[in-house]
């Protein structure tokens, strides 16, 4: 166990200090993330983004560069993320105790604009209309949002230098 363990820090370590050409992250930087489960185990993970403040947000980016939406596959990665980020029980930064925003980011360098989660139906509409995205890109976007809010964390959807909402 205690060399599982040493493998998986090291592996930690080597994706916190990576970024993969396929990034397309803002200014906040990555983060190392041990979770704890309550037998003991530990799982050593890396968060793309953390955006500090009195809310932490544990950013999960996704990027897609020849079209409008990252690929089913990433967003399924990027999901699985959310489901621990958003069940954690508590959560410290340099040992004091912060609240969590788990938020899954998926970013293109085809689209314009932005838009949430936590956006109104007149913005998607806009949104969708701008980046005349198909009936199945918009259907998929608004079952992300509905899975986020029913699960309590953020997606946010936007051009890829969009840096006004992150």
């Amino acid at each position: 166990m205690k060399s599982s363990r040493e493998n998986a820090q090291k592996a930690q370590m080597r994706e916190y200090a990576t970024v993969q050409p396929k990034e397309k992250l803002s200014n906040f930087t990555k983060a190392k993330l041990t979770i704890e489960d309550y037998s003991g185990g530990q799982y050593f993970l890396t968060v793309d983004e953390v955006q500090p403040g009195k809310t932490v947000s544990l950013i999960e980016a996704k990027h897609s560069k020849n079209t409008l939406i990252p690929s089913k596959s990433d967003i399924k990665d990027g999901l699985l993320k959310m489901v621990l980020y958003s069940n954690l029980s508590n959560t410290k930064v340099n040992g004091a105790n912060v609240v969590c925003n788990p938020t899954l980011k998926l970013t293109s360098e085809k689209l314009s604009g932005y838009i949430s989660s936590k956006s109104l139906e007149e913005e998607l509409k806009n949104f969708f209309s701008a980046n005349r995205l198909n009936e199945t890109q918009k259907r998929l976007i608004e079952q992300l949002f509905l899975e986020a809010k029913s699960n309590n964390f953020e997606v946010k959807v936007q051009e890829a230098n969009d840096q006004k909402s992150t």
